[in-house]
């Protein structure tokens, strides 16, 4: 699957799961990786349809 083979390293959730996991004020979310950061902000910024229609897009669901 392409966006398994285009993701982000394995290593960089690790990093980011010790991190939360030790973190002693704990954030409600993390992000791990670049993608994962331009996939939060695109949230933020795009309508929720749009955004839907994309995400599903790209892994290949119907809708």
């Amino acid at each position: 699957m392409a966006g398994i083979e285009k993701g982000d390293d394995p290593a960089v959730v690790a990093k980011v799961i010790v991190e939360a996991a030790t973190d002693k004020k704990p954030n409600l979310r993390y992000t791990a990786g670049p993608v994962a950061s331009r996939v939060s902000k695109a949230r933020r910024l795009v309508p929720a349809r749009v955004f839907d229609q994309q995400i599903r897009k790209l892994n290949q669901l119907p809708g």
